[in-house]
């Protein structure tokens, strides 16, 4: 029996009993509410025991009060999806689980819009489209995306690092479908880091029309335009010598010249045009 008492006294030590008086159970494993007082895992809601912390969202010192929020659905008791945070305030890094039309804080019953029958606020200026510029350069070089109606893209970004990093992305994707420009070239014999990618297409072309081609970085300039020549099956003439631009930022094209090697004339995924 000495042994039997001291075994209860050990367990009478594990864990707390609920500060609910109504239910004061020894829970091994109890959970403090943010009232600062221990319940068991059936009455630590804070509906559950009548938390002084709850109150009302129904008005905006309501809602920038530091206590726990209530759903702010007239006959709804439950705490609010933001009562649950540190500080609600705190919105760096996080979406507020407030409803996207009236701004209001609700629990997960009452969240969606037809669950409160939200009336949404006053519109707002259009948020300006994320990402415009790097998107608008992949439809440039490989078409619009399924149900774009746009007609005119935006503008690439004027921010030196934002464009390379768009034309960085651009490149990226070229790699999965550029083809060598010479056809003694072929992926194994050359590796990826002496690849340099363009797209290609004859001057005054649709740049639909465009080819995603891949040259040897040490490539000369003086041969490139006979490789072109056999690519897009342009007849050789001696009177009309062919030229290859670079088109660049500006959206300039620039003559290249025949001295210097491809890859100190032009960046990674850059667009050339032929011309005679």
């Amino acid at each position: 029996m000495a042994a039997n008492a001291q075994q209860h006294t050990a367990t009478a030590e594990i864990g707390a009993h609920c500060a609910l008086s109504s239910c004061n159970i020894n829970d091994f494993l109890p959970i403090r509410c943010g009232c600062g007082t221990l319940f068991c895992r059936d009455h630590v809601a804070p509906d559950a025991h009548d938390c002084p912390l709850l109150v009302r969202s129904d008005s905006s010192d309501a809602a920038s009060s530091s206590k726990l929020q209530r759903c702010a659905y007239s006959s709804c008791n439950k705490p609010s999806l933001e009562a649950y945070l540190a500080d609600p305030q705190d919105a760096v890094d996080r979406t507020p689980a407030r409803c996207s039309g009236c701004h209001q804080a609700f629990c997960a019953e009452h969240r969606e819009p037809k669950a409160h029958s939200c009336v949404p606020s006053e519109p707002t200026e259009p948020v300006p489209q994320k990402n415009a510029a790097a998107k608008a350069l992949l439809a440039k070089h490989f078409g619009p995306s399924p149900g774009s109606s746009s007609k005119a893209p935006p503008r690439l970004s004027t921010n030196p690092k934002k464009l390379a990093q768009q034309r960085q992305l651009a490149v990226m994707k070229m790699r999965h479908k550029a083809q060598p420009a010479d056809p003694k070239d072929t992926a194994a014999s050359v590796s990826i880091d002496q690849r340099l990618h363009a797209f290609v297409r004859k001057a005054g072309e649709d740049p639909a029309a465009e080819r995603v081609l891949w040259f040897r970085k040490v490539s000369s300039i003086s041969f490139l335009p006979v490789r072109s020549l056999e690519v897009f099956r342009m007849p050789i003439s001696d009177t009309q010598p062919l030229k290859l631009l670079y088109v660049n930022d500006e959206h300039t094209a620039v003559s290249l010249r025949t001295d210097q090697a491809l890859v100190d004339q032009i960046p990674d995924g850059a667009t050339l045009l032929l011309s005679r």
